[in-house]
């Protein structure tokens, strides 16, 4: 193992998940990223793409690699742990380029950090809303309302945009997971 590697694992439950990953291995193929889960993973589903897994065929549809800036739903039969092994972390300072509407993302880091703390101040009025597994948040005259209070690593989020947006995830304020 390289020192800067790391190995974590994303608890599942039965159904779909929507989840991101943090950190990725050398080869992001999504065989060698669902390897932990086969048996489990029926399906993965990105914004516009989708990837199912054949008994014969492997892996087919429009989904090959996992993108470290996308979020997944990903669809298993049992609960179970998708585990990954030798990741190196994503840079947290990478930058998110989203369209109008609604952008399925990832959350770059292990830990958390509230809505209000992690979007930059500079394109808040420009997020209407964001929405998670179960869970959601409104911008209101820049308060955020809703169940949602906080992006999570290895949690997946659909990102409501009003007009096209780049930016970072402040990380100034991160909650180191525990």
């Amino acid at each position: 193992d390289c020192p800067d590697t790391i190995d974590y694992c994303l608890d599942l439950h039965l159904g779909a998940n929507l989840i991101s990953f943090y950190a990725l291995s050398d080869s992001s193929s999504i065989g060698n990223v669902m390897s932990s889960i086969d048996g489990f993973v029926t399906g993965v589903i990105g914004e516009g793409v989708a990837a199912s897994l054949h008994p014969v065929l492997g892996w087919v549809g429009s989904i090959t690699n996992i993108d470290i800036l996308s979020g997944y739903w990903v669809i298993v039969d049992d609960d179970c742990s998708l585990c990954i092994n030798d990741a190196l972390p994503i840079n947290s300072a990478i930058e998110y380029d989203l369209h109008s509407g609604a952008n399925l993302i990832s959350f770059p880091s292990e830990g958390s950090v509230d809505i209000g703390s992690g979007l930059p101040d500079n394109i808040e009025d420009s997020v209407s809303g964001i929405i998670g597994e179960g869970v959601a948040t409104t911008n209101t005259d820049g308060v955020w309302m809703g169940s949602l209070t906080a992006f999570s690593g290895g949690k997946g989020y659909w990102m409501i945009t009003t007009a096209p947006i780049s930016f970072s995830f402040d990380l100034g304020s991160l909650v180191r997971k525990q």
